[in-house]
């Protein structure tokens, strides 16, 4: 394969790999997410919150699906991937 077939597919592939990207981001650019590590279940639990990023609305989510707020720890974030 020439040089210039090879760049232009490797050009496409980039081109194709930024626009899913930026799908992705556009799809979770207004979804907030609440990791709630349970000190009582000994698990942690990820909540997607659609409706905005209200910490009041992250209590209420917590408490809803049977948490105990005060033996929880919870973080309200953008993110709903674990990085190592």
């Amino acid at each position: 394969m020439s040089d210039s077939v090879k760049k232009y597919f490797e050009d496409k592939e980039e081109h194709e790999q930024a626009s899913i990207n930026k799908a992705q981001d556009a799809i979770h650019e207004h979804r907030w997410f609440v990791w709630v590590l349970d000190f009582e279940l000994g698990s942690v639990h990820l909540y997607n919150i659609r409706n905005g990023a209200e910490t009041e609305d992250a209590e209420t989510l917590i408490e809803l699906h049977g948490h105990n707020i005060t033996n929880c720890e919870w973080m309200l974030t953008q993110k709903n991937k674990v990085y190592r």
